[in-house]
């Protein structure tokens, strides 16, 4: 453990760790029973419910801050960021930036786990197979372009991360139980995620001699030859034309507000917010932080 949770002499075990984070999810982003709040004399009641929910959420992202909880078992809270946004978005993005703080690199490890998590979730939902033109596979591409922007506008600072995030991306999309067949790995449309976040890579990391068309090659090599016409490879060479070409970030689209009806939810009024649950998440202090929670 580093000297951040040393200095607390709290250093919960790991299961431990494995059942609070399972707790939160469970109780901060279950789906509620229809039934419930149906009136309008229960809208105070859903109000008090919603803002319950918040500081369970905002205390265990102090824990995550704080480095008490391992950063990787964030990863099923950094995929809620955008199926949840409008009532827990702040807090999601919150405790990400604060993952950044403590280390660039694991954040996006964090991302990366979280983002093949809901890849093998949606592929066991469909028999193993992708919809590669499906909302839910597009909302996926899009929570890997949206944690892309998060990794900040100095990509001098965000290289090594992202580097990082690419080279454990590309094994993960070739992994395989056993030796090459002739078919694609299991995972090659997770190609399709990487390639939305290469408009963060410098040029030298892309195609320079060390870089990670270079490294994409080597990997490849134990694939043997690969069928350039076959559809199923079609991940593939999106990656690869993503990294060659010159792709130009669409600030204006991903600038505007994110819309509850692009994450297939239904409309929900604005709701209410106490005082006292916006405390918990605007006045995070870590050592070495910046204070005061400002986006």
């Amino acid at each position: 453990s580093s000297g951040i949770n040393a200095e607390y002499g709290v250093v919960p075990d790991k299961s431990v760790q494995i059942r609070l984070r399972d707790y939160v999810i469970t109780t901060v982003f279950a789906e509620e029973e229809p039934q419930q709040f149906q009136d309008d004399e229960d809208e105070e009641a859903k109000t008090e419910v919603l803002i319950e929910k918040r500081r369970v959420l905002a205390s265990f992202g102090k824990l995550i801050a704080y480095n008490i909880i391992e950063m990787r078992l964030a990863a099923s809270i950094f995929a809620q960021y955008v199926k949840s946004y409008q009532d827990y978005g702040d807090i999601v993005k919150h405790i990400m930036s604060k993952a950044r703080e403590l280390n660039r690199t694991k954040c996006m490890r964090t991302q990366l786990l979280s983002l093949e998590q809901l890849f093998e979730e949606l592929r066991d939902q469909n028999e193993g197979r992708i919809d590669r033109s499906s909302e839910e596979w597009t909302k996926i591409k899009d929570l890997a372009h949206r944690f892309a922007l998060m990794a900040g506008v100095d990509n001098y600072k965000s290289r090594q991360a992202v580097v990082t995030f690419h080279r454990e991306g590309i094994i993960y999309c070739l992994l395989r139980n056993g030796p090459p067949d002739g078919n694609p790995p299991s995972n090659i449309v997770f190609f399709d995620i990487l390639a939305e976040t290469t408009f963060k890579l410098m040029d030298i990391d892309k195609k320079g001699p060390k870089g990670l068309l270079a490294f994409l090659e080597e990997q490849l090599m134990r694939e043997g030859e690969i069928p350039e016409d076959e559809i199923e490879w079609g991940p593939l060479r999106t990656y690869k034309t993503a990294l060659v070409g010159s792709m130009q970030e669409p600030y204006a689209y991903y600038a505007q507000p994110m819309k509850r009806k692009m994450m297939g939810a239904s409309p929900m009024p604005d709701v209410k917010r106490s005082r006292d649950a916006d405390y918990m998440v605007d006045n995070w202090q870590t050592p070495g932080g910046s204070g005061n929670y400002v986006q």
